[in-house]
């Protein structure tokens, strides 16, 4: 496939272009805040809008996409709407952590000031404090409408990862090829660690949670495709080109047609793309992806939930610490050699206490309220209660496949 060949080479001449071979580590930290009223409600997009325009300095360039105002660009920080109106903080890279979090908290403060001049506050947890996934509005993006129509047709968790769901995520560089392989490995191996040591998800689906890690277990459940483990990480061809492979054989969600973002049909890249794909088309490919460890033009580190301030300078302060040291790096793969990447999965699913009871009665209950909206004159329990148990049935089937990974083992 001669216009694949050329992709898989455009791309990693792309990777090799961005690696730092300084070898002096940099760090971006990026921070979802979930937005609500003060009284815990969704806010208005409206609302929203207005905070952040009271929060831009005339330097900082505004963001539009679809016609609608979602943020701003400056050179010390980006600030942009996630799906269901999170709030994405991303830092320049620095590589001091005193000096990321002296920028990050002197924009926390002035985040809740703007916030709650129009009735709003920020929260930085793993999942929504207050409300039910499916209560969220999905903001007026077409990347947004696109993802979700393709994900609910591929998991049954991409409603609370899409809407209800709030990340820490650390950014590092890498200086070759060689760099990337060692610390795409160590970040996966680490993966489960940093989850349960990061896990802040005191409420789930608006009542109090008292399962473990549920950004982990919900990212399991939306699409092997593109979530998880990086496919063939452990393999010992793995590098540039099979990473680049990885994200141009799999259906894209979402691709750059006339400098706009437009759902692809469950293309993959050759079927949407020149053989010479450009900088920008190269981004949009890679957005489509959400490893745990994933590739942009650095190394991101995805496991983290949403925490206070304290708790992400002490994390940041760890990915530093091992990271940039060469030698806490070999530790960790000497420590964790042989690992598959199956053994990575495992380990995650490991840390997870798995609430079955509770996905089941989301299922049966949104099968219920779907006969009583579309019928609401519908009274015999059998024709509601039915469609109800078997949607639990698909449910339980797709559990025992694609999540616990205990398909015909009884």
């Amino acid at each position: 496939m001669p216009k694949l060949d050329e992709q898989i080479k455009t791309l990693a001449g792309y990777f090799a272009a961005d690696c730092e071979p300084d070898g002096k580590l940099t760090l971006q930290l990026e921070v979802e805040h979930f937005l609500t009223r003060s009284d815990g409600q969704p806010p208005a997009f409206a609302d929203v809008q207005a905070a952040l325009r009271d929060l831009q300095q005339q330097t900082d360039a505004p963001i539009i996409t679809d016609g609608e105002y979602f943020g701003y660009s400056g050179p010390a920080l980006t600030a942009t709407l996630g799906p269901a109106c999170q709030l994405c903080i991303s830092l320049a890279p620095l590589r001091d952590v005193q000096d990321i979090m002296d920028l990050y908290n002197r924009f926390y403060l002035q985040l809740g000031l703007a916030l709650a001049a129009h009735g709003l506050r920020a929260w930085t947890v793993g999942c929504h404090p207050t409300c039910h996934a499916e209560d969220l509005p999905l903001v007026p993006r077409t990347r947004d409408e696109a993802m979700d129509a393709y994900l609910r047709e591929k998991g049954a968790c991409s409603v609370q990862m899409m809407r209800a769901t709030a990340a820490t995520q650390v950014s590092i560089d890498y200086q070759d090829e060689t760099d990337f392989v060692r610390k795409m490995r160590a970040a996966s191996l680490l993966t489960p660690f940093f989850a349960l040591l990061s896990d802040n998800a005191p409420v789930y689906q608006a009542s109090r949670n008292s399962s473990y890690c549920i950004r982990t277990r919900l990212w399991q459940d939306v699409d092997r495709d593109r979530c998880g483990v990086t496919p063939h990480l452990m393999d010992a061809d793995f590098g540039y080109a099979r990473y680049a492979e990885n994200v141009l054989t799999k259906p894209q969600i979402t691709a750059l047609r006339l400098g706009r973002v437009r759902a692809a049909g469950g293309k993959i890249a050759p079927e949407l793309y020149a053989g010479h794909v450009s900088r920008q088309e190269t981004a949009q490919i890679l957005s489509n992806f959400f490893y745990d460890v994933r590739l942009k033009s650095r190394i991101e580190l995805r496991a983290a939930d949403s925490m206070p301030p304290r708790y992400i300078a002490a994390y940041v302060q760890l990915v530093k610490s091992v990271f940039g040291s060469p030698a806490a790096l070999q530790n960790v793969l000497r420590h964790y050699a042989g690992a598959t990447t199956l053994d990575i999965t495992s380990a995650k699913l490991a840390v997870c206490k798995i609430n079955i009871d509770s996905d089941g009665r989301l299922a049966m209950t949104a099968a219920i309220r779907k006969i009583f909206v579309d019928q609401p004159a519908e009274f015999d329990p059998r024709k509601y209660l039915g469609p109800a148990r078997d949607e639990l049935k698909k449910l339980y089937m797709h559990k025992c496949e694609s999540v616990l990974g205990s398909a015909g083992q009884a």
